[in-house]
C-alpha cells in the first residue's frame, strides 16, 4: 500500500462506514479495480481499516459505553453481550466461505455485488416504526444478522439496523444500538483476524487507519442523520449491479 492508496482507502472507510452500503465492499472493490491490489490483500486491508472507524465510534459513544461498563445499563449490557456472542454462529461459517473464494477477484466482486443487492432488499422491505424492547430474543436475532456482515458487500450497519427495524425498534434507537454494537463486535473481529492471519505492519496502513479514524469521527454525526432520512436501498441496488457488470469486464 502506497501513500495515495492509504489516503483514498482510509477516507473511503471513514465516510462509508456509517452508511448502509458496505464500507468493506467499497474498499475491497476500489483496492482491486482501481489500485490493482490482489483480492486476498484487499480483503485483509479492509478488515484492518475498521480499527480506525471502531475507535471513532468508541469515542463518539463514550458516554453510553461508560454507562454500560459501569453497570448502570445492565439490561443494555446483557443485550449487547448476547448479540456479540450469537454473531459467531453465522460469522464463523461465513468467514470460512470467504477464505475459500478470496483468492479470486472475479468471484469476490460477484459476491459483493449480490450481497449489496440483498442488503438493498432488506432496507427496502423494512417495517414501519413501532415500540420494541432490548429482549434476549431480539439480541440473539440481531447477532445472527450481524454475522452475515462478514461477507463483503453486506453492510454491517445496514443489516443490523434493518433487523432492529423489522423487530419493531424506532429508526433512532435502531441506529444507536447498531453503532454501539459495532464497537465490541469489530474489536473482537479485528483481534481474531489478527491472531489467525497475522498483522500486516506497514506505515502506510497505519496512516490509512488514522485517516479512517479522523474522517470517521468527523463525519459520524452527519452521516447518521443522513442515513435516518434516506432510503439507501436504491444505492445498494445500483452499486450491486455495477460491481457485477465490472466483474465481467
Amino acid at each position: 500500500m502506497d501513500l495515495i492508496q492509504a489516503i483514498v482507502l482510509g477516507l473511503m472507510q471513514g465516510i462509508t462506514e456509517w452508511l448502509p452500503i458496505s464500507s468493506q465492499g467499497q474498499t475491497i472493490i476500489t483496492a482491486i479495480k482501481v489500485f490493482g491490489i490482489e483480492s486476498e490483500t484487499a480483503f485483509a486491508y479492509s478488515v484492518f481499516l475498521h480499527a480506525g472507524t471502531v475507535l471513532a465510534a468508541g469515542i463518539y459513544f463514550r458516554k453510553e459505553i461508560k454507562e454500560i461498563i459501569s453497570l448502570k445499563e445492565k439490561k443494555l449490557m446483557q443485550f449487547m453481550l448476547i448479540a456479540v456472542l450469537s454473531t459467531a454462529i453465522t460469522a464463523i461459517p461465513m468467514y470460512l466461505f470467504i477464505k475459500e473464494i478470496s483468492s479470486s477477484s472475479f468471484y469476490l466482486s460477484i459476491l459483493i455485488g449480490l450481497m449489496l443487492i440483498i442488503t438493498g432488499l432488506m432496507q427496502w422491505k423494512k417495517k414501519q416504526e413501532k415500540e420494541a424492547q432490548e429482549t434476549k430474543q431480539n439480541a440473539f436475532i440481531l447477532g445472527l444478522g450481524q454475522g452475515f456482515s462478514v461477507l463483503p458487500g453486506v453492510s454491517r450497519s445496514g443489516v443490523t439496523t434493518s433487523v432492529l427495524l423489522f423487530r419493531g425498534f424506532s429508526p433512532e434507537k435502531a441506529f444507536k444500538l447498531s453503532f454501539l454494537l459495532s464497537v465490541p463486535s469489530v474489536l473482537i473481529a479485528e483481534l481474531a483476524f489478527g491472531l489467525k492471519e497475522g498483522i500486516i505492519f506497514e506505515w502506510n496502513i497505519l496512516i490509512a487507519v488514522l485517516i479512517a479514524f479522523v474522517s470517521g469521527y468527523l463525519s459520524i454525526k452527519y452521516f447518521i442523520q443522513i442515513a435516518k432520512r434516506i432510503n439507501f436501498s436504491y444505492f445498494c441496488f445500483i452499486l450491486g449491479i455495477i460491481y457485477i457488470i465490472i466483474s465481467f469486464i
